[in-house]
């Protein structure tokens, strides 16, 4: 068989009828310019191209969910845990200019395996970040101050009575009397010295958030922005909390208690920033409300765990306990979430004292915006006022009979047993808060009612111990307090935002207006050391806090909807 008999005949393919085939203009028939332009037209060509500068990255002090992550992150946990809808005035958010709102700031696009790893990373941060500083602030530093305030002053009352011919009649007064009214000046020292303490602590804090905000944006290392500071921080954190355990003055105290702030900043103020870059806008609510529940149960956790510490460890195991968590707290996240990308690329931005005071500038012409700011540093001063001196009030307030009543144990068992029911209280009425803010919300639209309401409800709350100091009413308080605390500052971010006068500048506004926690702060500790120092007992705060939050709820009112 021949080869034209093994192969059929193949027939030239017929040739395109005219028009079936589209040539795009200026696409299709474009030439490929390195091979048609010789070398000296690519070198004019070359000579009129315009260097495009890259763009500088944006700080995280004007990246408006930054702000609202640090807003509630210093917070009650209720308010990021309940599931109101908080408008927030972002102009880089995708749903503005329709970009993909499952791609992150960063220009990452994660899988829904990441995203799970997302929410928990930062979920378990929140939670382990909080625990070392409930456990520190409302028990490890007040019972170290407590301790070195009291063998100062009964050590300057027995010497001038020795020196009078009656110390030992005077040193058993003096012991029998300790935190009540007329004890030879305990508790002013106790008041005095915490909140000398407290007010260093802001101020310093107040500086590291500028400065470790503005060089974590700087940072262009192939670990990213953002996982450095927050291992650094952790290690800071961990290694002056253990120096802090083993100061017995008041200076190193406020010295060591403010380098522990710098590191609990470097821990903290990045990681809210990685979230407004690393989780896309369409995960976002569900990733706040994971890091509501997770600082709500740490809170919790955090002041049992130092309760624990004191009863069966004494007073320095809780700062070795905490400083163990905030180094966790500084590396598990970063273990937990996706490898952030690097940020060896990102252009060189110079920093200047002026970028950083830029941070402190108020904004102009806006009447609303101060009004929100005074309300919350009231809230913030009222709420201070009961949780700061909490280990005073306690007791030198509600277990002052204590020995009288023929008990042999420490003191600081009582003392411990109620601030961890308190805890646990307020946990129960955070997580109320949270469920109720959203079907509240919806039902009445005006937010200032909702707040004025909710303090005039905490003001009942701070009426029982002042009325009936004993250790139900306290903890009836932190139940009532913990809901109502939290439907203040879920509405009160509320109010905020309508209060911005500007939504391009929302970020720096926002920044700016979390300083009222910063303020409020201060104001507790001066108007509670005032108080003590004048009326000579612990008794005077809950009246004080009572007028705080009365005002807050007279500025709340006055504010236009």
């Amino acid at each position: 068989m021949t080869d034209d008999q093994q192969q059929p005949n193949e027939f030239p393919a017929p040739k395109p009828l005219p028009g079936s085939v589209y040539i795009r203009p200026g696409i299709d028939d474009r030439p490929d310019y390195d091979k048609v332009l010789s070398p000296e037209d690519k070198s004019a060509v070359a000579r009129l191209a315009v260097h495009q500068p890259r763009r500088k990255v944006e700080a995280s002090v004007t990246q408006a969910e930054t702000q609202v992550a640090q807003m509630t992150s210093e917070g009650s946990p209720a308010a990021a845990a309940a599931s109101v809808d908080t408008a927030v005035p972002d102009m880089g958010s995708a749903y503005v200019d329709m970009r993909d709102p499952v791609v992150s700031a960063d220009g990452q696009r994660p899988n829904p395996g990441q995203v799970t790893r997302l929410s928990w990373g930062f979920a378990v941060g929140a939670t382990m970040a909080i625990v070392p500083w409930a456990a520190l602030n409302l028990l490890a530093l007040p019972a170290v101050i407590a301790k070195v305030s009291w063998q100062r002053v009964s050590g300057a009352v027995a010497s001038r009575a020795a020196f009078s011919g009656g110390g030992q009649e005077l040193s058993e007064s003096l012991v029998s009397r300790i935190g009540t009214v007329g004890d030879g000046g305990v508790a002013s020292a106790w008041a005095i010295d915490l909140a000398v303490v407290v007010v260093v602590g802001v101020v310093v804090s107040l500086i590291a958030e500028a400065v470790v905000s503005a060089l974590s944006d700087r940072t262009r290392v192939a670990a990213g922005r953002r996982t450095p500071w927050i291992i650094a921080g952790g290690v800071v954190s961990a290694v002056m909390t253990l120096a802090l355990g083993l100061c017995s003055n008041v200076v190193g105290i406020a010295l060591l208690w403010g380098l522990v702030q710098v590191g609990y900043v470097m821990l903290t103020v990045p990681m809210a920033a990685a979230f407004s870059e690393r989780v896309p806008d369409k995960f976002r609510p569900r990733i706040v409300r994971a890091r509501g529940v997770g600082q709500m149960v740490g809170q919790a956790l955090g002041v049992w765990i130092g309760v624990a510490c004191v009863v069966f460890g004494g007073l320095y195991t809780p700062f070795a306990a905490a400083a163990a968590v905030f180094l966790l707290a500084g590396i598990v996240p970063v273990l937990v979430w996706p490898k952030e990308p690097s940020s060896e690329e990102q252009p060189h931005t110079a920093m200047s004292a002026h970028m950083l005071m830029e941070r402190f500038r108020a904004p102009r012409r806006a009447v609303e915006f101060w009004k929100a700011f005074a309300s919350r540093s009231l809230v913030s001063a009222g709420v201070g006022l009961t949780t700061m001196f909490l280990w005073f009030i306690a007791s030198a307030l509600i277990f002052r009979d204590w020995f009288t009543q023929g008990n042999s144990s420490p003191i600081a068992v009582p003392v411990c047993s109620l601030i961890a029911s308190m805890a646990l209280a307020t946990l129960v009425g955070s997580v109320g808060a949270a469920f109720i803010a959203g079907p509240v919300g919806e039902y009445i639209e005006d937010p200032r009612y909702l707040s004025v309401i909710s303090c005039v409800l905490y003001t009942v709350a701070l009426a029982l111990p002042m009325t009936m100091p004993s250790a139900v009413s306290m903890v009836l308080f932190a139940l009532i307090g913990g809901f109502a605390f939290g439907l203040i500052d879920t509405f009160g971010q509320l109010l905020a935002m309508g209060a911005l006068p500007d939504a391009r500048s929302a970020g720096h506004d926002l920044a700016f207006f979390n300083l009222s926690n910063s303020v409020g702060l201060a104001l507790a500790a001066i108007i509670g050391a005032v108080g003590v120092a004048v009326t000579g007992g612990f008794s005077v705060l809950f009246p004080a806090a009572i007028v705080c939050v009365l005002a807050s709820a007279v500025v709340t009112i006055s504010m236009k909807r």
